[in-house]
């Protein structure tokens, strides 16, 4: 898959790291869940996302970092949510189903590929469907040296870029990822308390490492001085994104075959 020499890049950073941590003592657990957060935020699928919804954004350099925090706090807040479940009831997720979420993943990095490949803009889409008047206004233009008034209409949700695409799909992406966390959880944390700070330091050391990885995504497109690279460079982000996807779901449904 597209996505392993990548990850394996940044498993053979951090190993060395884990490695010399014991996990004995709730302090060194605790240290493993910051550095285990750092590094599952530098997974491939979930770089390749990211960069796909900061290549088709303005600004890319300020808020590619705002991006990437938003990305953190909603694949946090869905870990947290499942680890609660799993530490108060004592049970952990069927292979089965973990491997059905991380297949949605794989349908999440093709869409988000084909759809900045495209331009198309599903938001966009939808308001133009239901035509939701209450947000167009019209402004009124005097042109001074001839005096001709005429207006324009001016819709506010092209001119705001909130970072609501990011937060949802890293809540979609949490949800993919806890099955193997809690698995670590589960077999080392007795306590309820130690186990949800774990997945909170965890969730810190996600946020702080996608922020900075957005910061350096985002650093290209605002250095591109010719908007013909800044295209390649989005172009680029799409097909990457789209083949992790697609190796994603091959791997899952053809090789693994988990709805069989």
């Amino acid at each position: 898959m597209i996505a392993e020499p990548f990850n394996h890049l940044v498993e053979t950073m951090f190993s060395p790291l884990e490695g010399n941590i014991s996990a004995a003592a709730p302090a060194g657990l605790l240290l493993l869940g910051l550095i285990t957060g750092l590094r599952h935020s530098m997974e491939a699928d979930h770089v390749a996302a990211v960069s796909t919804i900061i290549a088709t954004g303005k600004s890319k350099l300020s808020r590619a970092p705002l991006l990437g925090l938003l990305w953190g706090i909603g694949h946090t807040a869905t870990l947290f949510v499942a680890g609660l479940i799993v530490l108060l009831l004592a049970i952990s997720i069927p292979e089965r189903i973990s491997g059905t979420l991380e297949f949605g993943v794989g349908m999440m990095l093709v869409f988000l590929g084909a759809t900045t490949l495209t331009g198309f803009n599903v938001g966009k889409f939808l308001r133009g469907m239901i035509r939701r008047s209450n947000q167009t206004h019209a402004h009124v233009h005097v042109h001074k040296d001839t005096g001709v008034v005429h207006s324009h209409d001016h819709d506010h949700h092209q001119d705001h870029r909130h970072g609501h695409k990011s937060l949802i799909v890293g809540m979609i992406h949490g949800m993919a990822g806890s099955g193997a966390l809690m698995l670590v959880v589960l077999s080392t944390i007795n306590s309820v308390p130690l186990g949800l700070a774990y997945i909170a330091i965890f969730g810190a050391g996600s946020i702080a490492s996608m922020a900075a990885m957005s910061a350096l995504i985002g650093l290209p497109f605002a250095k591109a001085r010719h908007p013909k690279f800044s295209l390649v460079l989005k172009y680029v982000a799409a097909v990457i994104t789209l083949a992790i996807g697609a190796g994603l779901m091959y791997e899952l449904g053809v090789v693994e075959q988990i709805f069989l």
